[in-house]
């Protein structure tokens, strides 16, 4: 008896439930709206939606800008279309000042009842300034002091100070990157007679015949901590002595995954080329390569918050010479 009564009001209380409240069926069919403005310019978006319900419509547009330094959200437009009627498109138009800053853009459309009914995410950022490109490295002079033996993270780090914005006739991103590489041929001869002359990268020795090759890390080149356990932003950088992060993952069928290496070697102006591929990029944007494009990244914009911290490592394996070593690194803000 007690049982079916306990039945008895499970049954009551879900016969007494309210229905959910369905939008609208409205939807938005495409947006268009430029990547680039300077401060107080007119920043227009173009929504075209449809009413895809048997009757008559009130739709809302609402657009909202998330900052990408802060976070916070603003919302700058909200306007409304009047009836809009079945089957019917409708294109809003609206506009509003620039304000300084990285945004992404979310477009959210209302039904009469000002219930959600779809939401879109911009492809593109937006970004508003003015033209600017300048880079600053500390310190300017870095000194490794006593090379050790084997892998040695040097404790004092670069820190790179950055800024880019500029962009082209079509108010789309101008490409650019932020190399490094060493620039030492005219200091490097190698050893005399030898049958394969070996790379002037890295630190070279005073007499010009020996090198001792170093490796770069920044938050850019990984690892991925579903991978490997390492979540290098509250560890750091990755210990170099594991050859994980040194040289590669294992695999499966054996050997190691070179290009899921995170330490990475830095190349001479010697080895590089016209390919960013002999490049090595710590940050970069360019809108018309494909290599760093994802669902969450569709623009293929690399770049990391000013300042960008660098941190070196050598490797004095047992081939290295005793003797004073030195380099010249270059760090390059590149623009074609």
């Amino acid at each position: 008896m007690k049982a079916a009564l306990r039945s008895c009001l499970v049954l009551a209380v879900l016969v007494c439930w309210a229905p959910p409240a369905w939008a609208a069926t409205l939807r938005i069919l495409d947006v268009a709206y430029n990547q680039h403005f300077t401060p107080g310019e007119s920043m227009t978006f173009r929504v075209r939606v449809q009413n895809l319900e048997p009757t008559g419509q009130g739709i809302e547009l609402v657009v909202i800008l998330t900052n990408l330094s802060t976070g916070e959200e603003t919302t700058p437009i909200d306007v409304g279309s009047g009836t809009v009627a079945s089957g019917a498109t409708f294109t809003f138009t609206p506009s509003t000042p620039a304000v300084t800053g990285s945004y992404t853009v979310t477009f959210r459309i209302l039904d009469g009842d000002a219930i959600r009914s779809d939401q879109v995410t911009g492809k593109f950022p937006i970004h508003v300034g003015t033209n600017a490109d300048a880079l600053h490295v500390f310190p300017d002079a870095l000194h490794l002091g006593a090379i050790a033996a084997g892998r040695y993270l040097h404790p004092i780090p670069l820190e790179i100070r950055w800024e880019f914005f500029r962009f082209n006739r079509l108010a789309t991103d101008e490409p650019f990157s932020l190399r490094m590489y060493t620039d030492n041929a005219p200091r490097y001869g190698g050893i005399k007679g030898a049958l394969q002359p070996s790379s002037p990268a890295g630190l070279v020795s005073e007499d010009g015949r020996f090198t001792v090759p170093f490796k770069i890390w920044t938050a850019n080149f990984g690892p991925d901590v579903q991978e490997t356990g390492w979540d290098a932003d509250s560890m750091g950088p990755p210990p170099v002595d594991d050859d994980t992060f040194w040289i590669g993952p294992l695999l499966t069928e054996g050997g190691r995954e070179g290009s899921a290496v995170a330490w990475l070697r830095v190349p001479d102006l010697s080895e590089m080329s016209s390919n960013r591929g002999s490049w090595r990029r710590l940050i970069g944007q360019d809108p018309f390569e494909s290599r760093f494009v994802s669902d969450t990244n569709a623009t293929g914009d690399f770049t990391l918050p000013s300042p960008v911290t660098v941190y070196v490592a050598t490797e004095g394996g047992p081939t290295a010479v005793e003797g004073r070593y030195s380099a010249t690194l270059v760090v390059e803000l590149s623009s074609p």
